[in-house]
């Protein structure tokens, strides 16, 4: 078998550094992505999208790359040579010809998230010192109160403009920019094709979504994007032939790099997602092989395969079926897809692969879908580390665990404790330049020898492998002195029946010992409005049990269920109070909790209702 991590020791500290499960195939940067993509795959579907009469459309490589070509010298004609351009809308083809036109040869790329309010929005465009906004007709209005506030900047329509602006002087369409580079191409211009790419300065400028108030602003280069996209191909097995939904937002660097990114450089079509409703019949339309995705998606799948397997009435025997698919596959003989057709059928004929990352992932979840025949790989990284640093693949998939660093990727544990445990610290090529403006917290976070301290807390073990326990500000500190972590607890309590999501929080009580609480978010669908609940089973699987809960039951539902879990725990780890909701949690729009927020608007809650925590335990606020 192939060697996928080396370990070693460097200061006292176990080092494990990636060497990739499969041959690498390096990219220098973008530019050169772009154009490598077009030579290679040429006019294969590179994109599938709708167009607005719902009809299905494709882009090839060679349309990328002469788009990109046709956008960037318009660019460089508009003067944007070294400017900072800042890309907002949906996930589209557009998008990305904005974000290549202008980080291959103009300038600053500043990708901004959808989802913000107009008043932060206008805060990233100021700390970012844009110049120049590329937006789909959805923003137009948000356009027109920017344009307000900022006399000099310009706007580029990713469409031909939905109405006359009220200055039209600062705004121009893409449809009519790309017109006018290609005719500035037809005769000879050639200022963005020859245009140099330097490596190791500022060309990407991300903001966190972060918890706090004020969210940092990240620097990539060139090397930090072209360094990631390489090494993602030692532990991703997907070419051409795959084709990707896309349903991240594509300011983040996780869809940004691994969504769209490294699917251009290894020849798989990129499927747009019409939006979170509508992921299943956008799998079984577009013929999708693989997802990058998050926890909360996946798991929502997983239920719904579980409950559609429960309403048929055959739940015993695809037990049986499932017993005897791993029976075959014991002696190599692997029929998975043959036996579970009809929820393949459901799920998305093609479905194969699910790279998923962001969050913590319930392992039972991994095995049942290997199970069924998808194969789960699991990612970690953050946007200061482009974002890949570690994950499962092929060669090493142990649920429960984020495999080993990908291909040039160090990784280390600071301080562990008597249990390993410590900060996790990555150091490679993909670190960050650092933070923008803010040389104080860029000190703080990239230590001696380039390591990048994470935040996050987990464990190394002898072979190299990684396991995350949890965010250091979000941990628990017990009265006893031990250390729990929301995230554990949230994966347990997720698995309960009819439990949609869940918010775990460390509960200072008067006396000053520290109780571990919760936030229950139901799923209301399957929740009866009269039955009575039936108490959650002592074994097997929760999500089989088959249980009709009534909402006016719930309570004691859920209180059975945390019984149940504590029984499987230490009695000082023990969730002492809850609360139900049906109210979703505080989120980011890649669906991680923002737990400052979510835990002021408990605080508020409570005090609102007049209530602490051991009087508000089990009720449905």
């Amino acid at each position: 078998m192939r060697k996928i991590v080396t370990v070693f020791e460097e200061k006292g500290r176990r080092v494990s550094r990636g060497l990739g499960c499969y041959p690498l195939r390096p990219v220098g940067d973008l530019r050169e992505l772009v154009r490598q993509s077009a030579a290679s795959y040429g006019e294969a579907t590179a994109f599938l999208f709708k167009d607005e009469q719902m009809k299905v459309t494709t882009r090839s490589y060679g349309d990328l790359n002469r788009d990109v070509n046709f956008a960037g010298t318009a660019f460089h004609d508009l003067g944007l040579v070294g400017k900072r351009i800042a890309v907002i809308g949906e996930n589209r083809y557009e998008w990305g010809i904005c974000y290549f036109a202008a980080v291959n040869g103009t300038g600053v790329v500043v990708p901004l998230d959808k989802y913000l309010p107009l008043a932060e929005v206008q805060n990233l465009v100021l700390r970012g010192k844009v110049e120049v906004i590329c937006f789909s007709p959805a923003f137009f209005g948000m356009m027109q109160s920017l344009a307000e506030v900022f006399p000099d900047i310009g706007f580029i329509c990713m469409e031909v403009l939905p109405e006359p602006p009220v200055r039209p002087s600062r705004y121009t369409a893409l449809p009519d920019l790309m017109k006018h580079g290609k005719e500035l191409l037809e005769k000879g211009n050639r200022a963005y094709i020859d245009a140099p790419i330097l490596l190791d300065t500022l060309s990407v400028l991300l903001f966190t979504s972060g918890t706090t108030a004020l969210s940092k602003a990240v620097m990539l280069s060139q090397r930090n994007l072209a360094e990631n996209v390489t090494s993602g191909t030692g532990i991703l097995k997907a070419g051409p032939g795959d084709i990707h939904l896309s349903m991240l937002p594509l300011h983040h660097t996780f869809e940004g790099t691994v969504g769209f990114l490294f699917m251009i450089h290894s020849g798989i079509t990129i499927a747009y997602c019409e939006g979170i409703k509508h992921i299943a019949q956008n799998i079984r339309e577009y013929g999708v092989t693989i997802l990058v995705t998050v926890p909360a998606i996946i798991d929502a799948m997983y239920k719904k395969v579980q409950e559609s397997i429960r309403k048929s009435g055959k739940a015993a025997l695809f037990a049986k079926m499932l017993v005897l698919s791993d029976l075959l596959r014991h002696v190599g003989i692997d029929v998975r897809r043959i036996l579970f057709k009809k929820v393949f059928e459901a799920l998305g004929p093609n479905l194969r692969l699910a790279v998923v990352g962001a969050a913590p992932l319930d392992p039972q979840i991994v095995i049942g879908f290997d199970r069924l025949g998808l194969r789960i790989l699991q990612g970690y990284g953050l946007t200061e580390t482009s974002p890949m640093t570690a994950g499962t693949c092929d060669l090493l998939n142990i649920p429960g665990t984020l495999g080993v660093p990908i291909a040039n990727v160090d990784v280390a544990i600071d301080q562990p404790d008597a249990n390993g445990m410590g900060e996790i610290l990555v150091r490679g090529p993909n670190v960050m330049m650092g933070y923008y403006e803010d040389d104080e917290a860029t000190a703080e976070s990239i230590i001696e020898d380039g390591w990048f301290r994470t935040g996050d807390l987990g464990t190394l073990s002898k072979k190299g492998i990684l396991r995350i326990t949890g965010r250091v500000k979000s941990m628990i500190v017990l009265g006893n002195g031990k250390k729990a972590f929301p995230e554990e607890f949230e994966t347990l309590l997720n698995a309960i029946p009819h439990v949609k999501e869940s918010f775990v929080w460390g509960h200072p009580a008067a006396d000053g010992d520290i109780q571990i609480c919760a936030k229950i978010v139901l799923d209301m669908e399957g929740i009866d409005a009269a039955e009575p609940a039936p108490a959650p089973a002592s074994a097997g699987d929760p999500r089989l049990s088959g249980m009709q809960p009534a909402l006016s039951e719930m309570s004691k539902f859920i209180d059975a269920g945390i019984k149940q879990l504590n029984k499987g725990i230490p009695a000082y780890k023990a969730i002492r109070y809850f609360i139900v909701t049906q109210g979703e949690l505080i989120k980011t729009t890649t669906l991680k909790i923002k737990r400052p927020a979510e835990m002021e608007k408990i605080r508020q809650l409570l005090a609102g209702q007049g209530l602490e925590m051991r009087k508000a335990n089990g009720r449905l606020l």
